[in-house]
């Protein structure tokens, strides 16, 4: 009876102490937005593109297990140098030429990335995203407010692999949003 009492308390004390629910840090891949805008921009209209990844901490949110473990979900590396690449795939694909310095300007704010996870009988992990385009052109500005939210669900606590495939997602919807609104495709155009 002893060594049972025994051999049970220290299993539990090994499995306590073999815990691996560790912090992701996931990163942004390149982003290819689908453009399906029905106007087309003019092929000699030269656009600058910037943009700027405004949150204020790495932390996105926390993951977490059905025990209850706590482990944060890092984004380490700013977003901005992904969400200027993509926007200047967007502009290419609209008929426009993407540059270093012109009148035409785009500056894309990731101003929001949200990582909400929630357990029951599966895991629930929500996102958001906002990014907040300003377009400069003739010193007339237009801007435009772009969120999505999306929820995933998981039977067990999503991996590494998941997490980034589920923010390049988030990310890359939110993006192909803005280079799908008619009203910035006309400012532009105009």
């Amino acid at each position: 009876m002893r060594k049972a009492i025994i051999s049970i308390i220290g299993s539990i004390f090994l499995l306590s102490g073999c815990s691996t629910f560790k912090p992701h840090q996931v990163s942004v891949e390149p982003l290819h937005p689908t453009v399906t805008a029905q106007s087309v921009l003019p092929a000699d209209l030269q656009i600058e593109v910037q943009a700027r990844d405004m949150r204020s901490s790495d932390v996105i949110g926390y993951r977490i297990s059905r025990f209850s473990d706590r482990a944060a979900v890092n984004l380490p590396l700013p977003a901005a140098e992904a969400l200027r690449q993509g926007a200047k795939v967007a502009v290419v694909k609209l008929g426009a030429i993407p540059v270093q310095t012109a009148d035409t300007r785009l500056i894309i704010d990731l101003t929001k990335l949200e990582y909400s996870a929630t357990q029951s009988a599966l895991q629930s992990v929500k996102l958001n995203a906002t990014i907040k385009v300003t377009a400069e052109k003739n010193s007339e500005f237009l801007n435009g407010s772009y969120s999505t939210e999306k929820e995933y669900q998981y039977a067990t606590t999503p991996s590494l692999a998941d997490n980034q495939k589920m923010v390049n997602e988030v990310l890359l919807i939110t993006i192909s949003r803005a280079f799908n609104d008619t009203k910035l495709v006309n400012f532009l155009a105009q």
